[in-house]
């Protein structure tokens, strides 16, 4: 089968790998077969020590129009679990996201609807081409966007999140960026290199520091002020003894020397 055929296309450049999410004649819609290799792309990513960071994007006109609807005219019980396929692969697909060790990152233009908007609430961070269009379309058909209720909730407050949750209607990418859901903007035309350019910084820190960051920033979500500031606490203990064996500031030499010139001023 040609590498144009495979409904997710695999590149790696630099330290990062971009999975393109690739069925534009049919707005990328995620199929079961699609997201199948998209759990195996991320995992292969995960494995991979020369991978810093992942970033999902869509081929053609969009990023993802959502779930292949129709798919679900296929018979599912509960009984003989064929529901549970049918739902938990793509429970699967946004868990790695958000488990991934390394940043994922969503870059997005065109459309991210549904299950499209999902996913890129699942990855730790958007860069979305201005004008793109965001919402839960579900909603138009009379039922909840399950996923992307959850999902809402650990990314916006409240009132917004419930707006965009009960509303369904579409959003453009320079309004979710006021509303901290899009990191960054880029201009037509531009939505890779603005992507890369963003990620570039992620990839110069140690990635020992990169993945503990997510991995204790995500466990801070899920506790009490005063744990997670403890668990905090206690991180830094560890810091603090590993540097009597060797230091721990082993990130880009050329990273910090920026930070120390715009601290002092220079060019």
């Amino acid at each position: 089968m040609p590498a144009t055929d495979n409904p997710v296309l695999a590149d790696q450049e630099g330290h990062v790998a971009i999975l393109t999410l690739n069925r534009p004649a049919k707005k990328n819609a995620m199929s079961d077969t699609m997201l199948e290799q998209l759990i195996d792309s991320i995992q292969s990513a995960n494995r991979d020590d020369t991978v810093r960071a992942i970033v999902i994007t869509g081929s053609g006109n969009c990023f993802s129009a959502g779930r292949d609807i129709s798919q679900f005219d296929q018979k599912a019980i509960l009984q003989d679990m064929s529901v549970d396929r049918t739902v938990d692969i793509f429970l699967k697909t946004l868990t790695l996201l958000l488990e991934s060790p390394k940043p994922t990152i969503a870059a997005i233009h065109g459309v991210a609807l549904g299950g499209g908007q999902a996913v890129s609430l699942a990855c730790d961070f958007v860069v979305a081409e201005a004008g793109t269009k965001f919402g839960n379309v579900e909603m138009a058909y009379g039922f909840p966007a399950a996923m992307n209720i959850a999902l809402l909730t650990r990314q916006v407050g409240r009132r917004i999140g419930l707006e965009i949750a009960m509303t369904g209607d579409l959003y453009t990418a320079e309004q979710y960026h006021g509303y901290g859901l899009v990191n960054r903007l880029a201009a037509a035309g531009t939505l890779m290199e603005t992507t890369l350019g963003f990620v570039s910084t992620l990839t110069e820190r140690a990635p020992w520091a990169i993945q503990r960051t997510k991995s204790t920033y995500r466990l801070a979500e899920d506790m009490a002020l005063h744990g997670a500031l403890n668990f905090g606490n206690q991180l830094n203990q560890l810091l603090m003894l590993n540097s009597q064996i060797e230091s721990i500031h082993s990130g880009d030499a050329g990273a910090r020397g920026a930070i120390r010139n715009n601290l002092s001023g220079k060019d």
